[in-house]
């Protein structure tokens, strides 16, 4: 059985036993330091420190962990990703013997002149792309696991995928076909009535229900146009794109008359504009850079969507107040103030709570339209529990001894809750460090059943990893995803996560939206927050059903922080939302 997601315990313990081997404490320390340093400025504690302070049972805070530890340290905090650190190859590099320096030199493309030195820097300076021949033949040659050649796989996925038609899906509910059909009216309607905003809870279906909305208005138009989808993130845009690929698949099933392909389009990250798509999923980011960097070539790099535009669809759509998406709609022709000929689709998670003026003030945008179904009555999200549709969440308040952590004692933290309503990132660092909340999260983590697969939101970036590094450190299998990971990591990671071959995937700030694991059993949200939608957005990931392949309850675990601010942190506005309060 893999105890660390695609590394095994075997694997593992080999890599640590060749660093030892081959690597002084000196050398550790340095490719450690190394890390750590990344782009960390030194306010900043390190992943190191962290665990160090969270494993310190003396009384004495130590802030580095032993030095017989550190080869262990770098396996676990890096994972198949341990040999991309050049630091590392290069002190591998150093310490080889000449025979397997020159087997590693005469590789194609690593050869250079001079001594042991300057071969060694030569080979570890050699361009790695995980997964290719050159990073499994410095493997094999040091006697290295071949999984720490890293997994292949571009940084991101194709910039289009071709669908046919194939097999079926799953039949809508009777709440999904109301609201696809008072979807199909907006996007059939004239100028000043084609606009709409469709809202379903985070777990039922809302994406689907859009996605099939949108092909079968399609199909009825004369004219082929594209479809534009907009998200906040990669992760909401790959969703997307999955979606279109599966409703279209099983269109095919259901409708002999559909034997076509259609052509989806990525547009995200370092994807360039396609051709002649029908389909565009876009991240808000890339279309806005392009709008804002391209001066007078951006007609020529989005004329083929201004002028092919058959409707928009805007995901998260409570992101809209944000100037980006303005200045890409109006670049698009559409002005949200004014009538116009290109409908437009806005999607929104239902609030846990009752609709609020956030929502009142989005449908405002949308000509006041706002998609809901009666058969779900009132109370949407009682009733799609009574469905199975979502899960029956419990809750638990984690509390523990540790410091005060002051708001408005510090000018920049105060300034940002006073314009963002939320934690400046350098205060929820502070938090971060905290010893005493770490090492109660931890114990927390590890008192769950190992069978449970659990989300653990973090922090910040180094506080996830660490988190992920303490949980395997104590013989759980855990993971770490962050901005930084690389897509083909991440997918696997997540499908490990989705096989139950992980017990605990810790992230940050990637894992809130687009992230789907039906059966995540516990959420253990280790980052403060004051925002509802944020946090509405975290727990969601547990929130599915066993109807929608869910599980019948979540447990979201929260910690409660002594923090000194004149506003109210998110959790403790959900009493009346849990099914049974565990505190």
């Amino acid at each position: 059985m893999e105890a660390f997601g695609q590394l095994s315990e075997r694997d593992r313990s080999q890599a640590i036993q060749v660093l030892q081997q081959r690597l002084s404490s000196r050398d550790l320390r340095a490719v450690v330091e190394s890390l750590d340093s990344k782009g960390r400025n030194r306010s900043r504690k390190s992943v190191e420190w962290i665990i160090a302070a969270a494993e310190s049972n003396s009384g004495r805070l130590r802030s580095r962990l032993p030095e017989e530890s550190l080869a262990e340290f770098l396996v676990d905090r890096s994972g198949f990703g341990l040999l991309e650190s050049r630091e590392l190859r290069e002190k591998l590099c150093l310490r080889a013997s000449a025979d397997e320096l020159e087997r590693l030199h005469e590789y194609p493309g690593a050869r250079s002149r001079g001594g042991h030195q300057a071969k060694a820097k030569a080979v570890a300076g050699r361009r790695w792309e995980p997964g290719k021949s050159w990073p499994r033949h410095f493997a094999r040659a040091l006697d290295i696991p071949s999984v720490f050649a890293g997994l292949p796989g571009g940084k991101r996925e194709p910039d289009t995928i071709e669908v046919a038609p194939f097999a079926p899906l799953r039949e809508l509910e009777d709440f999904q076909l109301e609201l696809k059909k008072q979807a199909i009216e907006v996007l059939s309607g004239a100028p000043g009535a084609n606009r709409g905003v469709l809202t379903l809870p985070t777990g039922a279906g809302k994406t689907r229900t859009a996605v099939e909305s949108l092909i079968e208005w399609r199909l009825t138009q004369q004219r082929r146009s594209i479809l534009l989808w907009v998200a906040q993130s990669e992760e909401l845009c790959e969703q997307a794109v999955q979606a279109f690929s599966e409703v279209w698949t099983d269109l095919g099933h259901r409708n002999s008359e559909v034997r076509h392909s259609i052509e989806i389009a990525r547009l995200w990250g370092d994807a360039s504009t396609p051709s002649d798509p029908d389909i565009v999923v876009a991240s808000i980011q890339k279309l806005d850079t392009i709008v804002r960097n391209s001066g007078n070539d951006v007609q020529d790099e989005l004329g083929f969507l201004r002028e092919n535009l058959g409707a928009v669809v805007v995901d998260e759509a409570h992101r809209m107040l944000a100037p980006s998406y303005n200045r890409v709609l109006r670049f698009l022709g559409i002005d949200l103030g004014k009538p116009s000929p290109t409908p437009v689709l806005g999607l929104t998670a239902t609030p846990f709570r009752r609709v609020g003026d956030e929502t009142r003030q989005l449908v405002a945008r949308f000509n006041g339209k706002l998609l809901s179904s009666r058969s779900l009555g009132q109370e949407i999200v009682p009733e799609l529990r009574q469905r199975k549709i979502l899960s029956e969440p419990e809750h638990k308040v984690l509390r523990y001894a540790g410091p005060e952590f002051q708001v408005e004692d510090v000018e920049k933290y105060r300034e940002h809750f006073e314009q963002f309503n939320d934690f400046h990132p350098d205060f929820l660092r502070g938090v971060s460090e905290s010893e005493q909340r770490n090492r109660a999260l931890l114990k927390q983590l590890l008192d769950l059943p190992s069978d449970w697969p659990t989300l653990f939101f973090g922090c910040t970036v180094e506080h996830a990893i660490a988190m992920a590094v303490l949980l395997r450190r104590a013989n759980r299998a855990a993971e770490v995803v962050t901005s930084d990971t690389r897509s083909a990591t991440r997918r696997a990671l997540i499908e490990q996560f989705r096989n139950g071959h992980l017990s605990i995937l810790c992230n940050y700030g990637v894992l809130t939206t687009g992230f789907d694991a039906p059966k995540v059993r516990a959420l253990v949200v280790g980052r403060p927050t004051t925002s509802p939608v944020l946090y509405e957005q975290m727990i969601g990931r547990g929130m599915r059903g066993p109807k929608f392949g869910g599980t019948e309850s979540c447990l979201v675990i929260d910690i409660e922080d002594n923090i000194r601010f004149s506003g109210q942190l998110a959790y403790k506005r959900y009493s009346s939302y849990w099914s049974a309060d565990r505190n």
